[in-house]
């Protein structure tokens, strides 16, 4: 069957879920400056939801400038709306600010804690109350973090300021993502996958979380290896590394197998960023992050949910270096078939978005922000797994009762769910000649004209 263009026949129906995603954001807000999480959870379920019929809606039908423009203004829309929000999911703004402030008053953060009596002078009663572990924790976050900490500060000492940026960082995100579509020959109207999801808006937008800044990178650094550019690629991937750890598991899928450039700059790349902060770092560059760690539980083990189900229902008791070392071999296995089983130039997406979500999958992050970077991987491969895991982990805020294990079967949908919606789709895929063509259509996974 013809696709119809979007501009012709499925424009009003992309009106229409934005107006929904609109409202539902708006009543959003409401729920989270009320404190009512539960609420707010339901709803963003329900944003979901539309936005998954939206999102099908634009991979079957993609049309042309007109829908884009729309796509574009409604995602601001959506974003002006969660910026009202107040910072009730989460106190990571705060700290940020902080840091912003420590580092105009040239005091390393990773030296002293805010309750630090030396730092008694930028105790205020605005942001310094608000700050998590105030009395034990010194900065968990890297070098290019504290960079945008300080532009965010010389915005708008506040939150407000921290907000702006993180909505730069979106709009970067949104412009690399445009970039890759059109240099691999697919519409732009797919950024949509990524614009109207509602992720990003709450946690990148709405809260301010760090994580829309690493995802920028992420997708300029992508956007780059599509071009050809290993150079930049690496420069691009250390910032985002130096914002947030992650990113570097993506390098494999868009390494040009032995080109020293991608290696070699992004080492350079980073000890130079770091250099700076190497003679003031205290307690170390990683901060209070070790510690963060084990307060999470993945010294002990329960912190990553396959320990914690196969606990909780009565299966298995492993350690948690045991299922450490499990999850590292088969990480390790992914990578390295992501990077010798392939041509030496030639680019497969799915790998690098296999290799996400297998990294967010085995490391079991407690928080939904951390799914973040995710969405902007599905706007080149939208796998029907990878938008219901970024979709349903925003029950990840559900406030956690008796030591956070009454919700483990709600938890579960993050989880579980994909799991089982992977399976089947692949089942799908054999069994039905219909399936097949969607797959195809959807992710287009020939790569014989791809390099990198």
């Amino acid at each position: 069957m013809r696709a119809v263009a979007l501009d012709e026949k499925g424009l009003p129906l992309l009106l229409i879920a934005a107006l929904f995603l609109a409202l539902l954001t708006a009543q959003g807000v409401v729920s989270v400056n009320q404190a009512q999480i539960s609420n707010y959870v339901v709803v963003a379920l329900v944003q979901g939801a539309i936005y998954l019929a939206a999102a099908i809606l634009v991979l079957r039908n993609p049309g042309g400038l007109a829908s884009l423009v729309i796509i574009l203004v409604v995602a601001l829309l959506l974003r002006a709306i969660a910026l009202t929000a107040l910072p009730y999911l989460t106190t990571d703004a705060f700290r940020y600010v902080w840091d912003g402030r420590l580092g105009w008053e040239g005091i390393s953060p990773y030296l002293y804690v805010p309750a630090d009596e030396q730092l008694a002078h930028l105790h205020d009663p605005e942001i310094y109350p608000h700050i998590n572990q105030k009395e034990r924790a010194v900065t968990i976050y890297p070098p290019v973090a504290q960079l945008l900490f300080m532009a965010a500060v010389a915005i708008h000492d506040g939150i407000a300021g921290m907000k702006a940026v993180m909505l730069v960082c979106e709009a970067v995100t949104v412009i690399a993502l445009i970039g890759w579509l059109r240099a691999e020959g697919l519409p732009a109207s797919r950024v949509l996958i990524y614009a109207w999801h509602p992720l990003p808006i709450w946690e990148f937008s709405g809260q301010a979380h760090l994580d829309a800044a690493a995802t920028a990178f992420l997708a300029l650094g992508i956007w780059a290896a599509v071009h050809q550019q290993q150079g930049w690629t690496g420069a691009l991937f250390a910032m985002a590394a130096l914002v947030k750890y992650f990113p570097v598991v993506l390098l494999p899928a868009l390494w040009r197998r032995w080109d020293w450039r991608l290696p070699v700059i992004l080492f350079f790349t980073v000890a130079l960023l770091c250099l700076p902060y190497m003679s003031a770092a205290g307690t170390g560059l990683l901060g209070f992050l070790g510690q963060h760690l084990d307060n999470e539980g993945y010294r002990d083990g329960w912190g990553f949910h396959v320990v914690w189900y196969l606990r909780d229902f009565h299966i298995a008791d492993p350690s948690g270096a045991l299922y450490v070392a499990c999850a590292l071999t088969v990480l390790f296995g992914i990578a390295a078939w992501a990077v010798f089983i392939r041509g030496a130039d030639e680019f497969r997406p799915e790998r690098m978005a296999l290799l996400g979500a297998a990294f967010v999958f085995l490391t079991s992050p407690h928080y939904p922000w951390y799914f973040g970077f995710l969405c902007a991987l599905a706007v080149r491969i939208p796998h029907p797994a990878l938008l219901v895991m970024t979709i349903t982990c925003v029950t990840l805020q559900l406030p956690r009762l008796d030591g956070g294990f009454s919700w483990t079967h709600l938890y579960a949908m993050t989880f579980v769910l994909p799991l089982i919606v992977w399976g089947l789709w692949e089942i799908g895929i054999r069994l039905s000649p219909r399936i097949e063509r969607l797959n195809s259509d959807f992710l287009r996974l020939d790569t014989k004209n791809m390099r990198l």
